[in-house]
């Protein structure tokens, strides 16, 4: 199978580097990297287009044998420019492991989702791959379960994956729960300061609230608890439901047209 890996951290991360090592030396893959040149986290589904891009080939230590690009633009810039210039069309697309979680609307924020949804949208089954918490450094234990999902992804017909790992020996994952996303709340409000010269800065907040219990179904509580959380995402944002009822009420006069 040839894979495709991008990521949100830079090319230079060690998630990347160990999903990269897991598929292709354990897992027999044929891999191929195409990730920003430096860290690109918070960027979302943002891409380049009034700058030039550039993709440089490099070698990653321990990866000799990995094809792999790094691209002066963002991870949706990554996954485009993979796809239409660098790679062959590949069987998949897997983007992280990303070094934090990505949790209910994080989604919305992540560039490690957004790749992953690039690549949907470009035709190209894809998963984005976290793991939980900012401290570990163990990325092995995520990889190893990126590679076991592969089968019941490609089984599964969905064309988007969020995956959070705990960050947890291998041994003591609980199993997966296939769940939907946590609702939560980042404060509006950022941290304001002052520079040495007396100007106002501001900082982003850390962190938000989760409005999930430990009785809901979100994936929140289920990774607190141990297990892989498996979120199949859309790609279309139409809300289908109120679509059918606006089109089945009265249609509104707007400026003497009907609708």
């Amino acid at each position: 199978m040839h894979i495709m890996l991008t990521n949100d951290d830079g090319i230079f991360a060690a998630g990347i580097q160990a999903l990269a090592l897991e598929l292709e030396e354990r897992g027999g893959h044929r891999v191929t990297i195409v990730a920003p040149d430096s860290e690109r986290s918070g960027a979302g589904h943002s891409f380049t287009f009034l700058t030039p891009l550039r993709a440089n080939r490099i070698t990653l230590s321990g990866l000799e044998e990995v094809v792999a690009y790094a691209v002066n633009g963002t991870p949706t810039d990554c996954v485009k420019v993979g796809l239409g210039n660098l790679a062959q069309r590949p069987d998949c697309i897997l983007s992280g492991i990303n070094h934090g979680q990505n949790l209910g609307v994080d989604t919305t924020y992540s560039g490690t989702v957004s790749a992953a949804m690039e690549g949907a949208l470009l035709g190209v089954p894809s998963m984005a791959v976290s793991l939980v918490g900012m401290k570990s450094e163990d990325f092995g234990p995520a990889a190893w379960v990126a590679r076991e999902l592969l089968p019941a992804f490609f089984k599964s017909g969905s064309p988007l994956w969020n995956v959070n790992v705990p960050a947890l020996p291998r041994q003591n994952l609980r199993g997966v729960r296939f769940t939907p996303l946590a609702h939560q709340i980042y404060d509006g409000r950022y941290i304001e300061r002052e520079d040495p010269h007396g100007r106002k800065y501001y900082w982003t907040p850390p962190g938000a609230t989760y409005q999930c219990g430990p009785k809901e179904e979100c994936d929140v509580r289920w990774v607190q608890d141990g297990y892989v959380t498996v979120t199949p995402l859309l790609t279309d944002f139409t809300d289908q439901a109120a679509l059918a009822r606006l089109q089945n009420a009265e249609k509104p006069r707007i400026f003497g047209m009907e609708g």
